[in-house]
This record gives C-alpha cells, sequence and structure tokens, in this order.
C-alpha cells in the first residue's frame, strides 16, 4: 500500500475558472501557453499539467475534450502526480464523455495514488471486482485507510462492513 497523500487540492467540476481558485484571463493564458509552445518547461510541474487536464474535462476556457484531458493527464501520470492518477482512474473507471471503460487500468492508476479518495476506490473495485478479482479482506483493508483519512464516502461503508475492528 501507498503511503497517504494528504495533499490539499480544490475539487470541483465546473467550468467556472474561480471555482477552481484561477480566473478568465490566468486560464485564457494558460491556454494560450499550451497551444504555442510545444515543450516549454512548466509541461514538467505536475500542478501546471495536471490542471491543464482538467480544463479540458471540464470545459474550463475550452470546448471539453476528453481525449486531450487524457493527453495532459498521462503527462501528470509520468511525473508522477497523484491528483492526475486519480483524475485519470476516475476517466477510465467511468468511461467518462464516452471515453472507453479501463477498469485493470483504472484500478493500477488508483492502487499507486496515495489521495484517501483513491485508497476508497481501490476499496470498491476489490469489493465489486471490476478490474481485479473480487476481495472482500482487502477492500476492506483499503476502506480503512480512506476511513480514517475521513474520506466521507467511506463512512458510509462503515455501516455496510464492519472494517475497523480487523
Amino acid at each position: 500500500m501507498v503511503p497517504v497523500n494528504r495533499r490539499e487540492f480544490i475539487l470541483s467540476s465546473s467550468p467556472i475558472p474561480e471555482d477552481r481558485g484561477y480566473n478568465y484571463e490566468q486560464v485564457r493564458e494558460m491556454l494560450e501557453y499550451v497551444a504555442e509552445n510545444v515543450d516549454a518547461e512548466e509541461f514538467y510541474d505536475p500542478d501546471f499539467v495536471n490542471d491543464i487536464g482538467t480544463f479540458f474535462e471540464d470545459g474550463v476556457g475550452v470546448e471539453k475534450d476528453i481525449e486531450q484531458a487524457v493527453y495532459w493527464y498521462e503527462r501528470a501520470v509520468e511525473l508522477g502526480d497523484d491528483l492526475a492518477k486519480s483524475n485519470l482512474a476516475d476517466i477510465l473507471r467511468k468511461g467518462s464523455q464516452g471515453y472507453p471503460k479501463d477498469l485493470k487500468r483504472a484500478f493500477e492508476l488508483y492502487k499507486s495514488c496515495g489521495l484517501p479518495y483513491a485508497f476508497y476506490r481501490v476499496g470498491e473495485l476489490y469489493e465489486n471486482g471490476w478490474g481485479v478479482e473480487r476481495d472482500l479482506e482487502k477492500a476492506k483493508e483499503y476502506y480503512r485507510v480512506a476511513y480514517r483519512e475521513n474520506h466521507p464516502l467511506a463512512r458510509r461503508k462503515l455501516y455496510q462492513f464492519d472494517f475497523l475492528h480487523q
């Protein structure tokens, strides 16, 4: 199990830049920069690269484009970014915006990610046998970690499974 990453971030699927800590001018400048610079230094900053992915996924300053979102998330994943791993895994788990589902890859991305949300999702995948062999004991292990990190979905699972007294 990977260490817990307590990174703080803004969770939003809103196309409004301010909901993400940006203004329209900043988003426009970032997107123009991406369009004009093929391999700029910022493309090695995982936060910058992940944010560009979210802009394309949610239509922040651009039309939604899931292919571009996946491209930018993949770049951030290569840089080791946990948030990008989780974002990409969500797309692959759900088949977002018509993108093909890939539960095995989603599982691997979540499992390599230290965010409490990802621990919850690994538990869910183990519980349901999605992309991995069903294993309730492993599911409970991951739910337990997410619960201890106060993840709200894991708190709900406590009512279904008694995973704290293991």
